[in-house]
This record gives C-alpha cells, sequence and structure tokens, in this order.
C-alpha cells in the first residue's frame, strides 16, 4: 500500500472524529475554555501526520461520506454517531470541502467549529477566514460524485468490488463458452484482468480483501479470479512492470482452464475423491494446453498460459504432477501461480485435506515447504502481502 493511502487509513477515522469533537465543544464552551483549546490540539496533532509530509491536506464529503485525499474513511462501530452528526452539520452549511496548510494554528481551527456550529454556509466561513487573514485553512461547497456506470470512482471499495465481480462474470462465460464449442468473448477478459491489475497497483487492499469469498456455488470460477490477483500482488513485490503484471494475471486466470469439462458434481464434491476422479483431476494440465492452443493462438502470453497450465502443479523439486525430467526449470510465471493457487486452495477447504485452513496455518505450511515445494524467494513475498 502507498504510504499515504496506509497514513489515511491508519489515521483518517481519528481526524474525522477529532474534527467532530471540536463542532461539538462549541455548543458548550466558549472559545477561551481549555477544553476547547484542548479539542482544538488533539485535531491538530493528529493533521501532523500528513502536513509534516506534504504540507496540507483536502478533507471533502460527499453524499455524506467523508474522504481524505481521495480516500474514503469508513466509520468504525464507536464513531458512526460522530461521523452522521458532522455530515449533517457540512450538509446544512454546503460544506464539501475543508482544506489544512502549514502553518495551521489553534484559533484558526477554534474559529472554524464556531462559524459551522454557529450556522454560517460555506461561502460565509471562507470569506471570514480570508478577513482574518488565515492561510491554514479554505473552505469549499459541495462536490458531487464522479461515477462510471453507476460507481462512484472514488469509492476504492465499490471500484474493486466491481473489478472483482467483472472477472468473475468473465470466466462463467469463458467456461459456458467453452463448454458449448463456441469462441469466447476474449476482449472481455482481457478488460476484466486489466481492472484487477490496476486495482493491484492503485488499491491492493482493497481487492485482495475479495479473495476471502469462500462459500459460493461452482468456486472453481472465483479460484481462477483469486489466483489471477495473488499472483499479480506477488509480482507486484518483486517488480514486474505493468506489462508484465498483466500477462502474469491473464496465465494465472487461465491456469485452471484444463477443468472446464470436469463435471461440477466432482469440483465441488466435499468428500474425498476416489481414484478415477484423482486420475480425472490430474489430467487438467494437459487438458488446458490442448484447450489454450485453441483459444489464444501462440502470442506470448499464450505461449506462458500453456507453460503455467502444464507447470503449475509440477512443484519446485518435480514432485508433482505431470511427471517429467529431472533438471526441469520451471518457468517464473509457473512458480508464482502455483503458490497463488495452493494457497488459494488450502484457505477454501476445496482441495488437500478437504478442510478448510486459516491463513496463518495455510501460510506456515507453505513456508515450511520451501525450497522444496516452493521458491524461496517468491514465497517470501507472497508472505509479506499479508503482514
Amino acid at each position: 500500500m502507498e504510504p499515504l493511502r496506509e497514513k489515511v487509513h491508519k489515521y483518517g477515522r481519528t481526524i474525522i472524529s477529532n474534527f467532530c469533537a471540536l463542532v461539538r465543544m462549541t455548543g458548550l464552551y466558549d472559545a477561551m475554555n481549555e477544553t476547547v483549546l484542548n479539542a482544538a490540539k488533539r485535531l491538530i496533532s493528529s493533521l501532523e501526520f500528513f502536513l509534516g509530509d506534504k504540507g496540507e491536506l483536502n478533507i471533502k464529503m460527499v453524499e455524506g461520506s467523508f474522504y481524505i485525499e481521495g480516500v474514503r474513511i469508513r466509520a468504525g462501530v464507536s464513531d458512526i454517531e460522530n461521523f452522521t452528526y458532522l455530515a449533517e452539520e457540512f450538509k446544512k452549511r454546503s460544506i464539501g470541502v475543508l482544506s489544512f496548510k502549514v502553518p495551521l494554528q489553534a484559533d484558526d481551527l477554534i474559529y472554524l467549529a464556531y462559524a459551522i456550529k454557529g450556522g454560517a454556509e460555506a461561502t460565509s466561513v471562507q470569506s471570514a477566514l480570508e478577513g482574518r487573514l488565515t492561510k491554514g485553512l479554505s473552505v469549499g461547497g459541495p462536490v458531487f460524485l464522479q461515477k462510471q456506470g453507476g460507481i462512484d470512482l472514488k469509492d476504492s471499495q465499490a471500484v474493486a468490488k466491481q473489478a472483482y465481480l467483472k472477472a468473475v462474470s468473465a470466466m462463467k462465460e469463458l467456461d459456458t463458452s467453452i463448454k458449448a464449442g463456441h469462441s469466447p468473448n476474449l476482449k472481455k477478459v482481457k478488460k476484466s484482468i486489466q481492472s484487477i491489475v490496476d486495482r493491484i497497483l492503485s488499491d491492493e487492499e482493497c481487492i485482495l480483501g475479495f479473495t476471502t469469498i469462500k462459500d459460493v456455488p461452482n468456486y472453481s470460477h472465483y479460484h481462477s479470479v483469486n489466483v489471477a490477483i495473488l499472483s499479480t500482488a506477488i509480482g507486484k513485490r518483486i517488480g514486474l512492470n505493468r506489462t508484465y503484471l498483466s500477462k502474469l494475471a491473464m496465465t494465472a486466470f487461465f491456469h485452471d482452464i484444463g477443468k472446464v469439462n470436469i463435471p461440477l458434481s466432482i469440483l465441488n464434491k466435499e468428500t474425498d475423491f476416489v481414484p478415477k476422479e484423482k486420475e480425472l483431476l490430474r489430467r487438467h494440465p494437459i487438458e488446458g494446453i490442448k484447450i489454450l492452443l485453441k483459444l489464444l493462438g501462440l502470442d506470448e502470453t499464450s505461449i506462458l498460459s500453456i507453460f503455467v497450465s502444464f507447470e503449475h502443479h509440477m512443484k519446485l523439486n518435480l514432485s508433482g504432477y505431470p511427471q517429467t525430467s529431472t533438471g526441469r526449470k520451471l518457468n517464473i510465471f509457473s512458480r508464482i501461480i502455483s503458490i497463488a493457487d495452493d494457497y488459494d486452495s488450502y484457505v477454501s477447504g476445496k482441495v488437500y485435506e478437504r478442510r478448510t485452513l486459516s491463513v496463518e496455518e495455510a501460510l506456515t505450511t507453505m513456508y515450511n515447504a520451501s525450497g522444496t515445494l516452493y521458491d524461496p524467494s517468491l514465497m517470501k513475498a507472497f508472505v509479506e502481502i499479508f503482514r
């Protein structure tokens, strides 16, 4: 996560709550009261985490929600009353933007709080601040949503959810098309994968949160998207550029394409697989190659996808399947996707022990196999995602 975004997530709620406390106190005490002064100092202290770096900070209220530097601040259970109160005060005064800059004085914050509590609208407050020659504060009017397809583009959670569900939808359509013998909409697949990459680069935490979705019908569709997300996060940590992150995400998306013709009764089975079912499942890397050759042709991405389909269950020490000659060095995409694939399988409870492992149990199990089943450098990068 970017340093600024990380700070917003860490201190954003404190800033909103402290500002609300100051506004509330102006209705109880006069401006010289020590309680009001202390509240203003607490607000300055929470703002300094940002002012010390950038010299300024913007808070916006859009349709009742607060944003700091474009990141939506979500109220915790204990903050809901304060957030609602402050949002109502802003709405009554037609206030949409507060800008804080250095140098910022406690007296200016107190004056601002009294002006808001006193009923002054944004334009009047700004005029009064300019009259006081206040340089550390400015107030703006209402801000309206920037939307695309009904989604608030400033709401990171909503954008991430849209990207995730579109990728799942693309996988479902791909599955249906292949089974029916039709040509799939690869343009939609590529577009959805690019949205995943964009989310990893701009707001990794939000999109990663959706990989925890497990209890759904035909989980294999979600699994392919989860593996694409987790693989891209690893790729980002080892320094792959956007072009190769897109190729990695695409190959991860297709890693289990060889399973499309396996009956759902087997894929969704909750009990142990019988030998014939295991044999059928172990054929999916080879079946994947056949499908990909028909589907994608022979450009760089399709060749990488073929390698990944064939290799993603081989393991670093080649103890997996399909069996191959000794001395084979697995493609780096295969090594990355093997980690993401096994992790998602462990925490979903759909494969291996047929029980769900916690994140900690899965990471411990896999980390202990570094150097034998998994590339140790890539495994280290993967563990860092969860810190």
